[in-house]
């Protein structure tokens, strides 16, 4: 039984029309497994796609690409070459992934000698696949283009957008009665003062759904006020869509790009106006305004923003003002997001949270044995492996909430002085990560205990008489992380390395700053009644 051929098969399809053809992948598989049952092999796994022939991103190509690697396979069976790849220089790779994996290739309707000529002919069957690709796609576009100057819509699938409903027969759209007056009371709103967000909660709490029927997001309203559609004006091949690789993952993804003016087609009469054109053009003055980031820019100082989170959920906490006079510290998913989505937290004193603050640092730095003791429990950990796939898991989230933040500051939900401060959160906790994921060579510093309580003084000095910038340069470099409640909350740090000559004001911050790397661990503390 160990000597039988192992046999994988792969069938693809991309469209309802090859199902029709008599290439389903019922059909493919059938012949497929006729074909290894009457050469005596075995079947180890039918793997099936149902995807374009263009890309090597597919489920099924990726799960064959695995096995081969895992060697657990003597030979791939496909029905034809067009059905692994339309490619020539995909067929190329995928054939040196086969003989890299000690096996082959072969095909139901095709045969080809494992030979130059074979390799050649085999490369010239994909070719012709590919030419016979781009001929598909230059008739559907010239067919997309003639539609649209005709009048009308090419894309027109069904689905739409939100205010119109879409007319399959005549290619073009109509007011949906229910929808219209919505999209007119969004852009009535913005241009009255009302936040993209405030839009979205007010929907939100009359009972309003989205196009998809659910609930409304911020970004949702602000792609719809960023619609020229909504003044009657349809523009075909405006934007082209082509595949660049993520510098991350190594795989390919989509990135829509603006075509040059010239290749635009105006598509006349396709669709009524809901919104003014005068209208639409305040309303994009008001989103292109710079100043709507800054109008909330703070009175007073923050200087824990950025590295505070909310003990009750987790989300960030910002600074507010009450009456022009009075600092707190605030859970942001408290009064901001939707309102389905808000956390009932509390307001925190930001004199008594930054008081807090600085006489719990400095009685963990008064103790030098807590961080001592911090050390060793660090080193004890340092022969621990681990998880590569979690760490890099928590990088990707990390990732995504940076990119949500930049989605935020773009639509002016957020100030400078908050975007700069979470940015900075999340890029030191990726960069931890990253340290985390290379390997230990060295084992960590255990200073001496004289060496270590002198270091404590020093920092606990500057500490102690830092204002401003400069305390907000201490906390930097001791990397504090908050989380906090009303009446109570949690401090986590480090001590910058110590191997350095002190010197003197801001420059002795910095240094610090720049030896955090190189880092001890801070006790974590706990601070109550802030």
């Amino acid at each position: 039984m160990n000597n039988v051929t192992r046999a994988i098969i792969y069938s693809r399809v991309s469209t309802d029309a090859q199902e029709r053809d008599g290439t389903s992948l019922e059909t493919q598989e059938r012949a497929c497994v006729e074909f290894v049952q009457a050469s005596g092999w075995r079947v180890i796994e039918c793997i099936r796609d149902s995807a374009s022939g263009y890309s090597l991103d597919r489920p099924g190509i990726e799960r064959l690409r695995q096995l081969l690697r895992q060697g657990v396979a003597d030979v791939v069976i496909a029905y034809a070459v067009d059905r692994v790849s339309r490619n020539q220089n995909h067929i190329g790779v995928l054939f040196d992934e086969v003989q890299q994996a000690e096996a082959r290739l072969e095909f139901v309707t095709e045969k080809f000698e494992d030979t130059a000529v074979g390799r050649f002919i085999l490369a010239a069957r994909a070719f012709v696949a590919e030419v016979e690709r781009e001929k598909i796609v230059e008739r559907t576009m010239r067919g997309k283009a003639e539609r649209a100057r005709s009048g009308r819509i090419p894309q027109g699938t069904g689905k739409g957008i939100y205010g119109y409903t879409y007319d399959r027969e005549t290619g073009r759209r109509s007011l949906s009665p229910t929808q219209a007056p919505v999209v007119q009371r969004i852009f009535s709103e913005f241009l009255g003062g009302k936040t993209v967000m405030a839009i979205a909660n007010g929907l939100n709490q009359e009972g309003s759904v989205s196009f998809e029927g659910g609930i409304w997001y911020a970004p949702t309203v602000y792609r719809m006020l960023r619609n020229e559609t909504y003044t009657g004006h349809t523009v075909y091949r405006r934007t082209t869509v082509r595949l660049v690789r993520n510098q991350k993952t190594g795989k390919r993804q989509r990135k829509v790009e603006l075509r040059e003016a010239d290749s635009w087609i105006e598509v006349p009469d396709a669709t009524p106006s809901i919104v003014d054109a005068g209208v639409y053009s305040r309303v994009q003055t008001m989103l292109d305004d710079p100043e709507r980031r800054r109008r909330a820019r703070r009175v007073h100082d923050y200087v824990l923003s950025g590295r505070t989170k909310c003990l009750v959920c987790g989300r960030a906490v910002v600074g507010q003002t009450v009456n022009k006079s009075y600092r707190y510290y605030r859970c942001r998913r408290a009064f901001a997001g939707p309102w389905h989505d808000r956390c009932d937290s509390r307001y925190v004193s930001a004199d008594k949270l930054e008081q807090a603050v600085r006489e719990e640092i400095s009685s963990i730095l008064s103790q030098p044995e807590r961080v001592l003791m911090e050390i060793k429990r660090a080193a004890s950990r340092q022969g621990e492996i681990a998880d590569p796939v979690e760490l890099r898991r928590q990088i990707d989230s990390l990732d995504q909430q940076r990119m949500r933040l930049v989605k935020l500051y773009q639509l002016g939900e957020i100030d400078d002085a908050y975007f700069r401060s979470e940015s900075y959160g999340i890029r030191l906790k990726i960069e931890d990560i990253e340290h985390r994921l290379q390997p230990r060579e060295k084992p960590l510093l255990m200073a001496s205990p004289a060496a270590l309580r002198k270091a404590c003084d020093l920092i606990r000095a500057r500490l102690e008489t830092a204002e401003g910038d400069r305390f907000s340069l201490m906390l930097e470099a001791l990397q504090v992380e908050l989380r906090v409640q009303h009446d109570g909350g949690q401090i986590s740090g480090i001590i910058p390395s110590i191997d350095y000559a002190p010197q003197n004001g801001d420059a002795d911050v910095r240094s610090m700053v720049t030896k955090s790397a190189s880092a001890l661990p801070l006790v974590v503390g706990g601070m109550a009644g802030t």
